[in-house]
């Protein structure tokens, strides 16, 4: 049962990535997406403070990502015997958080006009990976 969780979050994972790229193409090829994505952004600029949003979701990432790097730390430390799938979902998620903050963070409304969506689903993929780490580390410590 958790493996078949465990891959159904890895699709969904990937089916976010391509989703944030086809929004991606489409918002430069199809004038009614482009107008759909220009409507939104300037809906939710009116509507939220998006700025911070994106400013709490970084810190939410990057304190996500620097917990899991403690306890992946302790549990190495305890001398319990982690294998190779801990260590490489440790360094994609490490990878997936920069790319996430560095988007975030470069970029804007100007650069993308899908941004908003972009940074979201970016986030969505990082926090989806941090629960799988977690309950993967939680289940190797006992």
């Amino acid at each position: 049962m958790k493996k078949i969780l465990y891959h159904s979050a890895t699709i969904l994972q990937f089916f976010l990535l391509i989703t944030a790229y086809v929004i991606q193409t489409l918002s430069m090829k199809k004038m009614g997406v482009m107008r759909f994505i220009v409507y939104m952004n300037h809906t939710w600029n009116n509507l939220y403070p998006i700025d911070k949003f994106l400013h709490i979701m970084i810190s939410i990432l990057a304190i996500l990502t620097v917990i899991i790097l403690i306890i992946f730390l302790k549990i190495k430390k305890n001398g319990t015997v982690l294998d190779k799938v801990a260590l490489r979902m440790i360094v994609l998620l490490t990878i997936m958080t920069m790319v996430s903050v560095l988007f975030t963070l470069g970029f804007s409304t100007a650069d993308y006009r899908s941004y908003y969506f972009i940074s979201f689903i970016l986030a969505m993929v990082t926090l989806i990976q941090d629960i799988k780490i977690f309950l993967y580390l939680r289940k190797r410590a006992h």
